[in-house]
C-alpha cells in the first residue's frame, strides 16, 4: 500500500498551483485581450445541472454565482481557451478543482496556470497539456479503454459487484509511480494506457468507470501521515452503493505485488473509519454511515465475537483471495486483541496454528502460513499465505 509514497501528489499539486501564477500584463492590456476573445466569458450560459449526463457533486453544491463561474471555467477547458472569472484567488483555486473533480475525463489541463488582474476580474491562462488534435485522439482512446473494462465486468452486476470489479481491475493493472506526476500520472489516462499513476489517477479512473455505468460517486481529498510522521495530501472516492455512501481508497488498497496485488481494508468504509488515518477531509462529512456493503461484512469476515476458532476456518477459506491473502476484522477491541495475541504467538499457540492449517485445507490449496499484518485502528488482521 502507498501509505508512505502514495499520497504525495495532492500536496505537490497544491505547491505547483500556488507557485505557478504570474502577473505579466497590466490591467488595461488584459482587458483589451479579454474584450477580443471570441468566446467571451460574459456570454457563456450557465450549465444545466446534469450538463455532462451525470450527477455532479461539486457543481450541485455551488450557489447561482458559483455555477456561473464554474461554467466559464468548464467552457474554457473544453475549448482550450483563456477566460475571465469574477472570483478571488482562493475562490479560483477551489473552482478550478470543482470542475476537474466533476470531470475526470478532462486530462489535458495541467495543475498550473497563470492569472492576472483586470477590471473585469481575473484573467486566467490555463496550462493545456495537449493540442486539440492530441486531445481528440487521446479522448477516443480513453473512451475505448473504459468501454473495454466495462465489457470485461459483464452485464447485470449489482452496484457492489460492479464497484468491486473496477476496484480490482485498477489495482491489478496499475503501479503507483510518483515520477508520472510530470506527465499524465494524475489522470485516468495514465491508469488505462501507462499502467502507472499517482493517487489522483487511481481515483479519477475509478470515477470514470463508475460514471459510465451510472453509479454515483465523487472525488474526496485530504491528508494522511506517512511512516516518517510527515503529513501528505491524498485523493480517493466516495461511492454510492444501493443508495448508501462509502469511502473507497484504491491507492491504499493496491499492494503492487509487495504481498499480492489487492487489499480490501479501504473498500467501502464509513466516515468514522476513514477518519482514523485520513485527516482534513474535503468535504468532511460525507454521510458515509452504513456498513452493509463494507467488504468484510459482505464476505462474512467481520467477526462480532471470538470464543474459539470453531466455524471460522470455512468462512476464512472462502475469503482467501487469489494472492493467498486472508483479511479479517473484529467489531470489538477485546476479541481482536485476543486473536492478535494468538497470531503473534503462532509458534507456541497450537490453536492458532491449527486454525491456519484448517484454512489451508478448506481452501483446497497447498499452502502454509507465512506472515501476519495487523492494524489496531481497524481491529484488522491480515494473514499472508504462501504456496507449500
Amino acid at each position: 500500500m502507498k501509505k508512505v509514497i502514495g499520497v504525495i501528489s495532492v500536496i505537490l499539486c497544491i505547491a505547483v498551483l500556488l507557485s505557478g501564477c504570474s502577473v505579466t500584463l497590466n490591467p488595461e492590456t488584459i482587458d483589451k485581450i479579454v474584450s477580443n476573445i471570441s468566446d467571451s466569458s460574459t456570454d457563456i450560459p450557465v450549465l444545466e445541472e446534469n450538463y455532462n449526463g451525470k450527477d455532479n457533486y461539486y457543481y450541485s453544491s455551488l450557489d447561482e454565482k458559483g455555477k456561473k463561474e464554474y461554467s466559464k471555467i468548464y467552457n474554457g477547458y473544453m475549448n482550450l481557451k483563456d477566460f475571465t472569472v469574477d472570483l478571488t484567488r482562493d475562490e479560483l483555486d477551489y473552482m478550478f478543482n470543482c470542475v476537474l473533480y466533476d470531470n475526470p475525463e478532462i486530462f489535458w489541463v495541467d495543475s498550473t496556470y497563470s492569472f492576472s488582474k483586470s477590471p473585469r476580474g481575473l484573467f486566467v491562462e490555463p496550462d493545456y497539456r495537449c493540442s486539440l488534435e492530441e486531445i481528440k485522439t487521446k479522448t477516443a482512446e480513453l473512451k475505448a479503454a473504459v468501454s473495454r473494462v466495462i465489457a470485461l465486468s459483464g452485464s447485470g452486476n449489482s452496484d457492489y459487484n460492479q464497484e468491486k470489479f473496477f476496484h480490482d481491475y485498477i489495482c491489478k493493472n496499475t503501479v503507483y509511480d510518483l515520477s508520472t506526476y510530470d506527465g499524465f500520472g494524475d489522470t485516468a489516462y495514465s491508469v488505462f494506457f501507462d499502467g502507472k499513476a499517482i493517487c489522483e489517477g487511481y481515483a479519477r479512473a475509478m470515477k470514470m468507470l463508475l460514471d459510465e455505468v451510472g453509479i454515483y460517486s465523487y472525488l474526496v481529498v485530504g491528508e494522511t501521515e506517512n511512516e516518517a510522521g510527515q503529513i501528505e495530501g491524498h485523493m480517493w472516492n466516495v461511492v454510492s452503493v444501493d443508495g448508501e455512501l462509502y469511502h473507497v481508497d484504491l491507492t491504499w488498497d493496491d499492494y503492487d505485488g509487495e504481498l499480492g496485488e489487492i487489499s480490501y481494508l479501504y473498500f467501502n468504509m464509513t466516515d468514522e473509519d476513514i477518519r482514523k488515518d485520513h485527516f482534513d477531509i474535503v468535504p468532511y462529512d460525507n454521510n458515509c454511515k452504513s456498513q452493509k456493503f463494507n467488504y468484510f461484512n459482505v464476505n462474512g469476515l467481520m467477526f462480532n465475537s471470538f470464543n474459539n476458532f470453531n466455524g471460522m476456518a470455512n468462512v476464512c477459506a472462502n475469503g482467501l483471495n487469489e494472492d493467498l491473502i486472508l483479511e479479517i476484522r473484529f467489531s470489538n477491541d477485546a476479541d481482536y486483541e485476543a486473536i492478535k495475541t494468538k497470531a503473534l504467538n503462532n509458534e507456541t499457540d497450537r490453536a492458532f496454528f491449527d486454525f491456519t492449517v484448517d484454512v489451508a485445507l478448506a481452501s483446497g490449496k497447498n499452502i502454509t502460513s507465512k506472515s501476519y499484518i495487523y492494524n489496531d485502528d481497524f481491529n484488522y488482521l491480515c494473514i499472508v499465505f504462501e504456496k507449500g
